[in-house]
């Protein structure tokens, strides 16, 4: 193994670690009251777990790599620019996290969520990492090291039509409206594909595409710490990530569409 292998399969290691340590300190505050304060409107929300979840995710990192940038949502989460920042990205590492990528399913115990770590080298994802503490299933990839959930080889679904697949999406917060884009969305899906699912956090349904349990998802409006890690696992997994105009994802775009590759053009036709 080279020394950036090394290294970076070090960095792995400590990314799983630290959001394991997080997820122990969600689980310990899970039952208590919580502050819960408005961000975007009622459907965008924040508590002190997700504020102390990060800042236990930022310290390990700050005390471990202080060489190493970070993206984080509660901190950085209300830059404007978050996207326009990744367009000329940062040379180095850099580690994109979500502390509770979820928050409205953890704040009804709704046991889908997660924490999501990836980590960037000169703007390309390269590790990611994505942990529900609730259920214990921590899923990880590595750019061409495999895609693992709790260390077993995943791969996508084999739907080889648009019929037999069952994809997920979600709203965007300031979209939770009845004439939002997503609605329609959903209206062209019926009775084209096998269903349709919302469940409210878009880290842990690519890794559920990853894992062949969906087929594929799309989303408008996501930030780069929805996706960062599960870019990586996915792509790993045997799966394709684009825009809606088909090219390659990137994290400074904010509509994602990804899918077990095989109906992916499909998908595509149907969103434009």
């Amino acid at each position: 193994m080279n020394e950036q292998l090394a290294y970076e399969d070090a960095i792995m290691q400590d990314a799983i670690l630290y959001v394991k340590e997080a997820g122990k300190l969600i689980m310990d505050l899970i039952n208590m009251p919580l502050q819960i304060q408005e961000k975007k409107n009622q459907s965008d929300l924040v508590t002190e777990v997700d504020v102390r979840s990060e800042q236990l995710l930022r310290d390990r990192i700050i005390r471990d790599y202080p060489d190493h940038w970070i993206l984080s949502e509660e901190t950085d989460g209300g830059r404007e620019d978050s996207h326009r920042a990744l367009q000329r990205p940062t040379a180095g590492y850099g580690w994109i996290i979500d502390p509770i990528d979820g928050t409205i399913n953890f704040i009804h115990s709704i046991a889908h969520f997660a924490i999501s770590i990836g980590i960037v080298r000169n703007g390309v994802p390269i590790c990611g990492v994505v942990y529900n503490p609730v259920t214990n299933d921590l899923y990880s990839g590595r750019k061409q090291g495999g895609a693992f959930l709790n260390g077993q080889t995943i791969q996508v679904g084999k739907e080889q039509e648009l019929a037999q697949a069952l994809l997920a999406t979600g709203f965007q917060a300031i979209d939770w409206k009845p004439n939002s884009i997503v609605v329609e969305q959903i209206g062209r899906m019926t009775g084209r594909v096998r269903s349709v699912r919302i469940m409210g956090a878009a880290s842990l349904d690519l890794c559920l595409v990853a894992s062949g349990r969906l087929t594929g998802f799309w989303h408008d409006g996501l930030y780069p710490w929805d996706v960062a890690a599960g870019i990586v696992i996915l792509q790993e997994a045997g799966g394709t990530i684009t825009n809606v105009a088909g090219r390659s994802f990137a994290l400074s775009d904010s509509t994602l569409i990804a899918s077990n590759s095989i109906i992916h053009q499909a998908l595509i036709t149907v969103l434009q």
